[in-house]
């Protein structure tokens, strides 16, 4: 819209009978009706936002849901799946739970790259541990479309040369859609951190 020299705005026209072109005081008619068009389509422009928003809302929502559930069942299935694979000391099992380019950052040791890592380093700690018991109580989850990242508190019973001991401490676990259901991409935690 042009701007006039001082400042304002050119408003609605009207020709005297004197040919002269003055501005309206009041508003015409069309006037109106173009002002009323302009609202509509500001407010047809906001729907469409407000739209938009819900939308993709409830796509971030679809999105974590999986073949088999809810990505936080297919969490806590994976879960379930670890702590077996601990206590039965099955190192292949373990594994299985990692995409194949997981890292595995252990409370003690070196950061761990890909599953065949992964899977002979625990390997090597059955040897010398014995995974009785233990729990993973998630705290928080959440869900970023094909990724979710995990935190919460673990606790183990172990048996370590004979003796027996309490692993606890807290974790982060960024888990990776693949294929039909989640894995582990990424698997950090701290020993003796409170929760």
């Amino acid at each position: 819209m042009p701007f006039l020299p001082d400042g304002g705005v050119p408003g609605p026209m009207r020709s005297g009978a004197d040919g002269e072109t003055r501005k309206l005081r009041g508003a015409t008619a069309s006037t109106l009706f173009a002002m009323r068009r302009s609202r509509v389509f500001v407010a047809v422009v906001v729907l469409a936002g407000l739209a938009i928003l819900v939308q993709r809302a409830a796509r971030v929502g679809r999105a974590a849901v999986s073949e088999g559930g809810d990505v936080t069942t297919a969490i806590h299935r994976g879960n379930a799946a670890y702590l077996d694979a601990l206590k039965r000391g099955d190192a292949s099992a373990y594994a299985e739970i990692f995409t194949p380019d997981a890292i595995s950052m252990p409370a003690r040791g070196t950061m761990l790259r890909g599953r065949d890592a992964i899977q002979a380093s625990i390997a090597e700690a059955f040897r010398r541990i014995a995974f009785r018991d233990g729990t993973l109580d998630t705290t928080d989850t959440r869900v970023d479309g094909e990724t979710a990242y995990e935190s919460g508190r673990y606790s183990f019973d172990i048996t370590q040369d004979g003796s027996p001991a309490t692993l606890s401490g807290r974790y982060l676990v960024v888990w990776r859609k693949s294929g039909a259901g989640w894995r582990i991409a990424l698997d950090a935690s701290q020993p003796n951190a409170p929760a």
